[in-house]
């Protein structure tokens, strides 16, 4: 069995990490089936250099790569906001303007929330 050089370096850093007190864990990676790792409290892949994060889903534990849905949610919050701003912009009843207000500051909260994950 020939091994790559890109599976070496990966092995090297599976490596490092139990030296350093990481904890391999039965469990592979969704994206390439490599052995995850436990370091402090965040699970990573080392092959593919990834956070994993592990999500209950209908009574089964899924495993889902948080990073790759940032982007996708940011664009969704910002479409609803950009979606909400223009019904503010043509409402005129008070009532419903606080509804919409309010709707709106959970809405950036959570586009703050979600941005400050992504660094």
């Amino acid at each position: 069995m020939i091994m790559s050089n890109k599976d070496d370096a990966s092995i090297k850093r599976m490596a490092e990490l139990l030296r350093q007190g990481a904890t391999m864990l039965a469990d592979g990676c969704p994206q390439c089936a490599s052995p995850l790792f436990k370091v402090k409290d965040d699970i990573y892949c080392a092959k593919c250099d990834r956070r994993i994060v592990y999500a209950k889903s209908d009574q089964e534990l899924e495993v889902h790569d948080v990073k790759s849905l940032l982007p996708e949610l940011r664009e969704t919050l910002i479409n609803k906001l950009k979606d909400l701003n223009e019904i503010v912009d043509n409402e005129k009843d008070t009532e419903a303007l606080t509804k919409l207000a309010n709707l709106m500051v959970l809405l950036l909260q959570a586009l703050h929330r979600l941005e400050s994950m992504g660094s």
